[in-house]
C-alpha cells in the first residue's frame, strides 16, 4: 500500500478507530433500505477526507478514491480501508516521510478553503486587471471591446466567477441538481469532492435587503453539503451594513452542521 508515511496528529489506535468506523458504517448503510447512490458516494467523500486528516501523505487519500467508483467502491473501498488497518498495526506509517513533492498537485480541504475565500474576495480586482486597465498598445484587445463585457445579472457572475474558480479546480461544475429532499435544489457552482457549494446572488433595482436575505435562507435550508458560500454582487447596493449583515446572516444559519459563509461584493464608484 504505501511506503512509510506517518498519521498525522493521530495514535495508531486512533487512525484505525477512524477507518474502522467508516467500515461499519458502509457496511450498515447497504443493509438499510434507504440505500442508495447519493448516500453512498457521500459516505466516499467523508472517508477520503477522514484519510485527509488521517495521513501525512495525501496519496492516501487519492488512492481510496481513485480504487473507488460508484460501481464498485463499496467491496473496494472496504478492502482498501482493511488493507489500511493492516499496515498501520505493521507500522508501515510510523517512519516520519518529507510533505508531499513538488509534483503532487492535490490541494488539501484547508488549503481549498482559503483558496476559494481569496478568489470571491479578489473578485474585483480580476475585473480591474482585465476590464479597466488600460490595454497594452501592441496587443490586440481593444479596450473599446472590453468596455462591452458587464455584469448584468447573477448568471453573468456566475460565469465569471467560475471561469476563475476551473482551472484550479477542473472538477469543478455548474447548474448541478440535486434532491433536497421536500424539493429538488440547483447549485450554481459544486464541488463534490470538497462538499462546497457556491451560491452566486445578483441585486436588482427592485430587490430589497429582506427578499435577498429570504433567497438565502430557503437555499441554506435545503442544500446538503457540508460547506456553502453565498457569493452575492451587491451592484445596487442593496445592503446597508455590509459587516454587519455576514456576521448576523453567518450565526443564524449555523445549523445541521453546514459551515455557511457570506461573502459580498459592492461596486465602488468615484
Amino acid at each position: 500500500m504505501g511506503e512509510s508515511m506517518t498519521t498525522s496528529n493521530r495514535t495508531k489506535s486512533e487512525t484505525i478507530q477512524a477507518i474502522q468506523e467508516q467500515i461499519d458504517e458502509v457496511r450498515l448503510l447497504t443493509q438499510s433500505e434507504n440505500n442508495n447512490e447519493v448516500k453512498l458516494e457521500e459516505w466516499r467523500i467523508s472517508t477520503s477526507r477522514i484519510l485527509q486528516r488521517a495521513f501525512s501523505n495525501a496519496s492516501v487519500a487519492r488512492e481510496f478514491l481513485l480504487k473507488t467508483d460508484a460501481k464498485t467502491f463499496q467491496d473496494a473501498g472496504v478492502s482498501y480501508l482493511e488493507g489500511l488497518i493492516i499496515d498501520v498495526n505493521k507500522g508501515l506509517f510510523e517512519k516520519i516521510s518529507p510533505p508531499l513533492s513538488s509534483g503532487s498537485d492535490l490541494i488539501d480541504l484547508q488549503s481549498f478553503h482559503v483558496i476559494i475565500r481569496r478568489i470571491m474576495r479578489n473578485f474585483y480586482k480580476h475585473i480591474e486587471e482585465m476590464y479597466k486597465k488600460p490595454v497594452h498598445g501592441r496587443g490586440t484587445i481593444r479596450q473599446e471591446d472590453l468596455a462591452k463585457i458587464s455584469l448584468g445579472n447573477e448568471y453573468d457572475v456566475q460565469r465569471m466567477l467560475f471561469s476563475l474558480i476551473r482551472p484550479i479546480f477542473p472538477e469543478a461544475r455548474v447548474e448541478i441538481s440535486d434532491d433536497g429532499g421536500y424539493k429538488s435544489v440547483r447549485y450554481d457552482i459544486y464541488l463534490r469532492e470538497y462538499e462546497t457549494v457556491i451560491e452566486v446572488k445578483c441585486s436588482r433595482p427592485k430587490m430589497s435587503e429582506r427578499e435577498l436575505t429570504e433567497q438565502l435562507g430557503s437555499d441554506a435550508f435545503h442544500y446538503r453539503e457540508k460547506y456553502v458560500y453565498f457569493f452575492i454582487y451587491d451592484k445596487d447596493k442593496i445592503i446597508g451594513n455590509v459587516d454587519a449583515f455576514c456576521k448576523t446572516y453567518h450565526k443564524s444559519l449555523d445549523i445541521d452542521g453546514k459551515q455557511i459563509e457570506t461573502i459580498i461584493m459592492q461596486p465602488v464608484v468615484m
